[in-house]
């Protein structure tokens, strides 16, 4: 399992139903916290996720940044 935090927002993955339960189930316990369910951003990284993988973007920043590319 990989856990990104930063500041107050928490992201993970892995490959393990079980684990992921069981951490969320765990940080409930411990914090006040929300689950947004499935990452589609995170501080500006849109994340998308087909049957060929998971993709990673910046480029709703860069249109915000230098307009249409």
């Amino acid at each position: 399992m990989i856990v990104s935090l930063y500041v107050d927002d928490l992201i993970f993955t892995g490959n393990s139903e079980s684990l992921f339960v069981k951490f969320k189930n765990s940080m409930k316990l411990e914090f006040d916290k929300t689950d947004l369910g499935k990452v589609k951003y995170f501080h500006g990284v849109e994340v998308l996720k087909n049957s060929k993988g998971i993709y990673i973007s910046k480029k709703q920043i860069c249109k915000k940044s230098f307009g249409e590319i």
